[in-house]
């Protein structure tokens, strides 16, 4: 599949990746998703939603912007760099809300720290009251292959629970969504 990611070749992913969407919904009761980097967007093409009476309205299909969402800078710190340069120079890192990050150096040292870490955690970037967080989907040879995160609203969900309760747990439905795929 790779990152270029056409929307066909993710259907065996998308199969894959349901049950353990579901699981990781049921567990940590939070909406996740399964996306992979299309053009300059991140495409979901896998979601399980949790039931809330204020909820985000993404589905499989959805596209965001990759420079202010979580599983975008998981992708993006798995491209190689004249990828990573191509894509920079075709978007503008506009601020969604006060808190996007808009700076080019600022935005590179956050996906160093992205590809180093293995996580992305975005407060706030893409909207007011939205916090997510993601992880990378390695195939056994460590190939890239989506991002798995977890979206919530911030006045819900500390930062700190985010890393300590529910990355450990995202962390694990990722290994077992990358062993599935082979």
């Amino acid at each position: 599949l790779g990152l270029g990611g056409a929307y066909v070749a993710s259907s065996s992913m998308t199969a894959a990746a349901q049950p353990v969407l579901d699981a990781l919904r049921d567990d940590l009761h939070e909406s996740c998703s399964l996306g992979v980097l299309d053009g300059d967007d991140v495409l979901y093409i896998a979601r399980a939603e949790t039931v809330r009476i204020m909820s985000i309205g993404l589905r499989a299909g959805s596209r965001l912007p990759c420079y202010c969402t979580s599983m975008g800078r998981v992708l993006l710190a798995a491209l190689p760099r004249d990828t990573l340069e191509g894509y920079l120079e075709r978007t503008p890192l506009r601020p969604r809300t006060e808190r996007t990050i808009t700076r080019m150096d600022e935005f590179l040292e956050t996906l160093d720290k992205v590809r180093r870490e293995g996580v992305a955690l975005v407060d706030q970037e893409l909207e007011i009251g939205l916090r997510s967080i993601a992880v990378p989907v390695l195939r056994r040879s460590g190939e890239v292959v989506g991002a798995l995160n977890i979206g919530t609203q911030a006045g819900r969900i500390s930062l700190g629970t985010m890393q300590t309760r529910i990355l450990p747990r995202l962390r694990e439905s990722a290994q077992q969504l990358g062993l599935l795929l082979g």
